[in-house]
């Protein structure tokens, strides 16, 4: 069970587990000692917001978002396009009105992030707002609700000869849009 989610972002390698975030050295992904010090020193942090439970997925996007079973995080240097370092490192909640995350990966989609709501059923991506530079969440099934029922177990992106999402449902059969 340890660590729950892994990714590779910002020139390092991420470990995820409970309501901590470790990440390597830079450019040293099976380094994560911690008497190496300067901005390229491993991290290690709590994601000390609420309740946690477990993170279930991690993904290295514009910034590195992850899943959990409460909420949705997005993790940032201080300024855009800083290099995140042991003390350059932010996280907060992204606006997630569907709350926490199913036990389903997520997948990358350019910049975003689409999972699977906590209830199984509603798709959602995390996306670049507006603004350009924090996260936001959009439910992708507000259309077509009933894509998700009765639960969806995978979700897989084409992206030829033009992008489709394939939900894979728990009955067997596969919802597109």
């Amino acid at each position: 069970g340890f660590p729950s989610a892994v990714a590779f972002g910002e020139g390092r390698l991420w470990w995820f587990g409970r309501d901590r975030a470790w990440a390597s050295i830079s450019d040293a992904f099976n380094s994560f000692d911690d008497a190496f010090e300067g901005d390229a020193g491993p991290i290690s942090r709590s994601i000390g917001s609420g309740p946690v439970a477990k993170i279930r997925w991690a993904i290295a996007a514009k910034r590195i978002l992850l899943g959990a079973d409460a909420d949705v995080f997005q993790i940032y240097s201080s300024s855009l396009d800083e290099p995140l370092t042991p003390t350059n490192f932010n996280i907060d909640r992204i606006d997630t009105p569907g709350a926490g995350v199913a036990n389903v990966n997520a997948i990358r989609s350019g910049t975003s992030a689409v999972y699977v709501q906590q209830s199984g059923q509603r798709v959602y991506e995390a996306t670049v707002g507006d603004n350009g530079y924090d996260y936001q969440a959009v439910d992708l099934t507000v259309h077509v609700p009933e894509i998700g029922e009765p639960a969806i177990v995978k979700i897989v992106e084409q992206n030829q000869p033009e992008r489709r999402r394939h939900c894979i449902r728990s009955d067997g059969t596969v919802g597109v849009y």
